[in-house]
């Protein structure tokens, strides 16, 4: 019994006295690293939260990954300090992550262009767009996916590969918008009425900007009608505001100065039959 005691003893302090130096060497470096990811965590969570161009769940996932990336470097680290060849290591776990890109092409390609929308901010939450010809506020802009509630109150989920691949419209990216009204009056109207009717209008209403100059002009000769076309500037809070009593307005500044608005009329002409026009 004292001679197996012996030689267990003899062989526990040849491994230390062979792999000692190195075990200790991979426990401090084991501890130094984990001091470091959470170093570099806090870092790099500090830093997100303060940018201003990154939003909570983007930061979240910016500190996941830094974080991932960080353990897996030390991890080979320590492979290495433990004497074992980290070749295979690295070849194998290359393999896995291109396994799993290719069986997540779609929402891999969803996470990149959710990671694109952050950074370059074609809107922002609370702006009105148009992406592929869907119109709405946008609520919500994730990692893989914008959620936005239209005008009907419905809510779509639009996935970031589709959001960079369409054609994106911000309503309200820029502080002020202009519109544009057609004015159609009969041929018999006399113009220069027409046009300071429609101007005391424009400049009563003090949401309609100054500069750029209101315009209203004729442009066209129409078929059964005299179009003008009037180009205002607006704030884009009160775009449609403006729009609509614009419209409201001009019709009721025309009618009260007799100033006909012509519209289509159809002539239809009865052709009777011989037998009928000999009776």
């Amino acid at each position: 019994m004292k001679e197996v005691w012996n030689q267990f003893t003899g062989a526990l302090w040849s491994f230390f006295v062979g792999y000692g130096l190195t075990i200790m060497r991979a426990l401090a470096i084991f501890v130094l690293g984990v001091l470091v990811v959470a170093v570099v965590r806090k870092a790099v969570k500090r830093s997100s939260m303060k940018s201003r161009k990154i939003d909570n769940s983007a930061a979240a996932f910016i500190t996941s990954v830094v974080a991932l990336v960080v353990y897996v470097l030390l991890a080979v680290i320590l492979i290495g300090a433990l004497g074992f060849s980290t070749a295979g290591l690295v070849s194998a776990f290359s393999a896995v992550v291109l396994a799993i890109g290719l069986g997540m092409q779609n929402t891999l390609s969803s996470l990149t262009n959710g990671i694109v929308l952050i950074f370059t901010k074609p809107f922002k939450a609370g702006d009105f767009v148009d992406i592929g010809g869907t119109s709405g506020t946008v609520k919500e802009i994730k990692l893989f996916s914008v959620k936005i509630v239209t005008t009907d109150n419905l809510t779509v989920v639009i996935p970031n590969n589709t959001v960079l691949s369409s054609v994106i419209i911000n309503y309200s990216k820029m502080p002020i918008r202009r519109m544009e009204l057609v004015v159609p009056v009969s041929y018999d109207s006399d113009i220069d009425k027409v046009k300071s009717c429609v101007m005391a209008l424009v400049e009563s209403d003090e949401r309609i900007c100054k500069e750029p100059a209101p315009f209203f002009r004729l442009t066209e000769y129409g078929s059964s009608s005299l179009d003008f076309t009037l180009r205002v500037w607006a704030n884009t809070s009160d775009f449609w505001n403006v729009k609509f009593d614009l419209m409201e307005r001009i019709l009721g500044v025309l009618r009260d100065n007799n100033i006909e608005i012509p519209y289509d009329q159809m002539e239809v002409h009865l052709v009777k039959s011989g037998k009928e026009a000999n009776e």
